[in-house]
């Protein structure tokens, strides 16, 4: 059980990071990231146009926070599967691998997976907890859109913007919230589990006259 809450703290410490690497790169994009772009543009791809090397620096900058967030993002996934993996320890570590990896596969399974594991715990509150579950996975869903299909036609470094990295941070926190779920709810359903009966605190006692002497 604390190996379940080690990878549950696992996943809290990855996503914080991740979302704090994102708002910085915001950051990064609203008050430079515009105008750089404009300034790259302008150089056509030629380093050794005037004013190239001004935009050294920026430019390293923002490979630094890219390189970040890939990173962020990697231990993010990890860690969750990880935590899945303990959560739902009847699923093997590839099945749990093809279920967030397979094209059309992971836009389905991998919330069922959660389920799943939820099931596992004292399955207390159903209806809250679909609920907690469809927000999450409809988050993360519109993230995926943002980040395939929106942000490629945008202006900009990468086009994020504080809309986009309010939605991250929305997913990421349902994401945290459903990992909290699920292992409290275990740890509660093994806790009483492991609880002695009520009987098994009073003596055992005889009746009058039931006790019989052998001759």
């Amino acid at each position: 059980m604390r190996s379940l809450q080690r990878a549950a703290t696992g996943v809290y410490a990855a996503l914080t990071a991740q979302v704090t690497a994102t708002t910085a790169l915001v950051i990064f994009e609203e008050t430079r990231g515009h105008r750089l772009a404009q300034q790259l543009a302008s150089f056509g791809g030629d380093p050794n146009a005037p004013g190239a090397a001004e935009v050294v620096g920026a430019v390293t900058v923002f490979a630094i926070l890219m390189m970040i967030i890939v990173a962020t993002t990697l231990t993010a996934a990890a860690t969750y599967l990880v935590w899945l993996r303990r959560a739902r320890p009847s699923s093997s570590a590839a099945s749990v691998l093809a279920a967030w990896l397979l094209p059309g596969v992971n836009l389905i399974i991998p919330p069922l997976l959660a389920d799943w594991a939820w099931q596992d715990t004292d399955r207390q509150g159903r209806t809250r907890w679909l609920t907690l579950l469809t927000t999450w996975w409809t988050s993360w869903l519109i993230v995926l859109w943002i980040l395939l299909i929106h942000l490629p036609g945008s202006t900009g470094l990468t086009g994020l913007g504080p809309s986009e990295l309010s939605m991250i941070t929305l997913a990421a926190l349902l994401c945290a919230t459903t990992v909290r779920e699920i292992t409290t709810s275990r740890a509660k359903s093994r806790s009483i589990s492991h609880t002695p009966s009520a009987m098994a605190h009073f003596p055992r006692t005889s009746l009058p006259g039931s006790t019989r002497k052998i001759a």
